[in-house]
């Protein structure tokens, strides 16, 4: 390290210690006062502090004489979300340009993050210990190549032989270690598990700032990595380059930044705690100014070589890692204010560039009122950015971040333990012996799905796949709430009470009133559903998958889960029970079908028209309905036995290690008696043969909605409980009353079938004209003749007849559309 004085320039350099410690008495005094949990010493000394501008501790405080303490200064700080639990105290400084890193649990890339289970977690750390492995092979394929080429043309025969076959020896074994690394990555379907964040806890009382768990340091620069590269995937969607933005006009917006705790080990075995600020807000800003400082994110977190920082007069050392905050800047700073002096300086040159960002606005999160929702508080600001304001947000995530807010919503009006004891526990805990808080942040990934156990039907065990399961059930009863029945002698046009759920959903996806039915509506909770749902798998399919699986009645009436284990399920199927069967398929397995490495259920769509395409193209629901009537109604070849079998490995698929030649979460079809089919992978081909689509994708539902929805008008009793009954000679008249209220509860699900039968029709037609246009190809070809006239006069004919029909019904849907207007 060299002893010379650092030059002057406009980049900063760490606050000295005793300001330092001067900062940390003013936040603890301020917060104090304020009713606030104050930041951790160590983050203000080791994270804060040293990112903080020049002159900047000394600005943000003052010395109150009367009472001989620090203070910040009126003016420095002010309070986010007054007068509730989620109050945050934000300080106002200007920030060193390079001190702050992407925060991993960003929900703008929320969807590219699989859940943080075990499972997970050691799948990512033989990640990691695979690409060491391909490092090292790497390094030695270098090693042999060097070691080679050095080699005298003079070289005895025998030592020349042995250097080729040093090269061929590690370029097999690198191949061999990229082949594994690619295996590891499969098995986490190309995503990592999100790193769970709680308020850190000193002496028993939680503080300001978060932490994660104690991982490897590989570990927690992989997860660096990911991050930065997910938001950098997410930033090819703006329409200019925000990193030359910055290095023209800097940073203008204010941040948010809050100081995390980093706990690792090292390779030594050693444990150190990493405390660094990240960016809730402005996160691709935070990545983009790393950028035009040329620092790699997950350096400045785990240790920045020496050499990349290298000071005048400093000797070369390839085996120092710089790990302090602190000394990183300082060099960063030192380098770029001697280039900055330098008259000649290169006007693209780093100094150059950095300039307009040597120090940025930030509003850094130094006391909360409620540490332990410090994460939710912080997601919560960060979810309205971007659903509120005018950020790029994807359609996964837009999904997800209505989720948070979904379940935040349920938290804020307390139902949330109560919807989830009386639905998915069927009433066998009380809501108040849940831990809401907890349970909130499982379901919306902050922490391991283990938090519901306690929700686990009767006779399942605690494992990946009954947690994914609960987890699944968990969100059908949130986002497809149950509504009471209809109270008795309602009038037609009162108000339909909705009980204490629906409306917490249609004010978190702010939707229209509970008398307004739409599919727009079911479409738009679907994909919210699939979503959430698609973020328990390793492999995600896509959410227009799940498109037509709940009907507009799930929105109006609710989708209630079955009270059921999956064991007692699967054992009703084995005894022949059809109704729980469909419940099995569409509540359970729907979603192993469509997220799946092989997709069993996809989305239907155009783009799925390629000559290598799996399958046939068809609906979601038309797969999902040729699955459920293979039980009544099998297929050549489906027995009992196959369909058990194969509900059972859809189910277990995420966990399943795959056999020789399989990939992980991929199984061998079933045969007859159940038995894998080696050699035969059960994929969307083999399942497009095996329950082909049939002529009506939609099951008709009953005219009469269910009796608890209208028990009202059809569990009306007579004056004395025990008069026998009468059966008369003639129907009695229905009341136009009753007519009407049995009409509108069945129009809903016949324009759900009318709708899905014309998309059958026109799919049909499709496949008619591609075939048409194959065989014009192929008599072209083949140099034949055309049909006879006649035969082609019956095709035209037949032709028009169906254009004819298609033009009765443009009719009858006018004429409907003008008459829906008078409902």
């Amino acid at each position: 390290m060299s002893i010379r004085k650092a030059p002057e320039g406009p980049f900063p350099y760490p606050t000295t210690p005793e300001w330092a410690e001067n900062l940390y008495e003013a936040i603890s005094n301020t917060c104090a006062d304020e009713g606030f949990a104050p930041v951790p010493r160590q983050a203000v000394l080791e994270g804060l502090a040293p990112a903080l501008g020049q002159g900047e501790a000394k600005r943000v405080t003052e010395l109150r004489r009367n009472v001989g303490r620090r203070f910040l200064r009126a003016t420095a700080y002010h309070v986010e979300q007054r007068g509730t639990d989620g109050a945050l105290l934000l300080l106002n400084v200007a920030l060193h340009g390079a001190a702050t890193l992407p925060w991993a649990n960003n929900d703008r890339t929320r969807s590219e993050w699989l859940h943080p289970s075990r499972e997970n977690l050691a799948r990512l750390e033989e990640l990691v210990d695979q690409q060491r492995a391909v490092d090292e092979w790497t390094m030695a394929r270098e090693r042999a190549r060097t070691a080679q080429r050095a080699l005298a043309s003079t070289a005895p025969r025998a030592e020349k032989d042995a250097a080729v076959a040093a090269v061929k020896n590690a370029e097999d074994e690198l191949a061999r270690a990229l082949r594994e690394l690619e295996a590891r990555e499969q098995a986490l379907g190309g995503r990592r598990p999100l790193p769970v964040v709680r308020a850190v806890v000193e002496d028993g009382m939680p503080l300001a700032a978060l932490t994660t768990e104690e991982v490897r340091v590989e570990v927690a620069g992989e997860v660096q990595r990911y991050a930065v590269e997910m938001l950098r995937r997410r930033a090819r969607l703006r329409s200019y380059d925000l990193v030359e933005s910055l290095v023209q006009e800097g940073q203008r917006e204010s941040t948010v930044v809050v100081l995390q705790r980093t706990p690792v080990v090292g390779r030594d075995g050693s444990r150190r705690y990493i405390w660094r600020s990240r960016q809730v807000t402005g996160n691709n800003r935070g990545d983009a100014r790393l950028q035009v400082f040329d620092v790699v994110a997950q350096q400045l977190l785990t240790g920045v070589p020496q050499y990349l920082l290298r000071l005048d007069g400093e000797e070369e050392n390839r085996r120092l890692v710089l790990l302090g905050l602190g000394e990183i800047l300082r060099r960063i700073s030192t380098l770029l204010n001697t280039e900055y002096a330098d008259p000649d300086r290169d006007p693209e040159g780093r100094a150059e560039r950095a300039l307009r960002s040597a120090q940025v606005p930030a509003r850094v999160v130094v006391g909360a009122r409620t540490p332990e929702r410090l994460e939710e508080s912080l997601r919560q600001l960060n979810v309205h950015d971007h659903l509120r304001g005018q950020l790029n947000y994807g359609d996964m995530d837009r999904s997800l971040g209505l989720w948070s807010t979904l379940v935040k919503a349920y938290q804020a009006k307390g139902v949330l333990g109560e919807l989830l004891a009386k639905e998915v526990a069927q009433g066998r805990i009380r809501a108040g012996d849940l831990d809401e808080d907890a349970i909130a942040d499982a379901l919306v990934g902050a922490r391991a799905l283990d938090e519901l156990a306690v929700l686990l039907p009767p006779g399942d065990e605690v494992s990946a796949l009954t947690l994914r399961d609960v987890a699944v059930r968990c969100a059908t009863v949130m986002v497809f709430p149950p509504v009471p029945p209809r109270p008795e002698n309602l009038p037609p046009r009162a108000h339909m009470p909705t009980g204490r759920y629906w409306p917490v959903v249609r004010t978190a996806l702010q939707e229209a009133p509970w008398s307004q039915s739409t599919a727009a509506r079911a479409e738009r909770r679907t994909d919210v559903w699939a979503a959430v749902v698609a973020q328990h798998f390793a492999y995600r399919g896509n959410p227009l998958a799940a498109r037509g699986l709940f009907s507009a009645r799930d929105v109006q009436y609710g989708a209630r889960p079955d009270a059921r284990s999956l064991l007692s399920l699967l054992a009703a199927c084995r005894q022949g029970d059809a109704e729980t069967w469909e419940i099995l398929v569409r509540r359970h397995m729907v979603p192993g079908l469509i997220n799946a490495p092989e997709r069993f259920v996809t989305a239907g769509q155009g783009s799925e028209k390629g000559a290598d395409r799996k399958g046939v193209r068809r609906t979601p629901v038309n797969a999902v309905q040729a699955l459920v009537h293979a039980y009544t109604a099998p297929p050549e070849g489906v027995t009992r036995e196959l369909l058990i079998a194969f509900a059972e490995a859809v189910l277990r698929a995420p966990e399943s290690a795959g056999e020789v030649d399989l990939v992980p979460g991929t199984f061998w079809a079933p045969d007859a008696h159940g038995d894998p089919r080696e050699g035969t992978l059960a994929d969307k081909g083999w399942f497009d043969k095996t329950f082909p689509k049939i002529a009506s994708s939609r099951k008709r539902k009953t005219a009469e909605p269910p009796v608890d929805d209208f028990a009202g008008d059809e569990s009306e009793k007579g004056e004395e409980s025990d008069t026998t009954t009468e059966e008369l000679d003639e129907e009695i008249p229905e009341n136009a009353l009753a007519r009407m209220t049995r009409l509108r509860s069945a129009l809903t699900s016949m324009v759900g079938s009318g709708a899905d039968t014309v998309a059958t029709a026109a799919e049909q037609i499709g496949l008619l004209m591609e075939t048409v246009e194959d065989a014009v190809r192929a008599r072209e070809e083949a140099g034949a003749e055309e049909e006879p006239a006649e035969v082609q006069k019956s095709y035209v004919k037949e032709f028009r007849e169906i254009k004819k029909q298609c033009g009765q019904i443009v009719e009858l849907l006018d004429s409907a559309t003008v008459a829906v207007t008078s409902l």
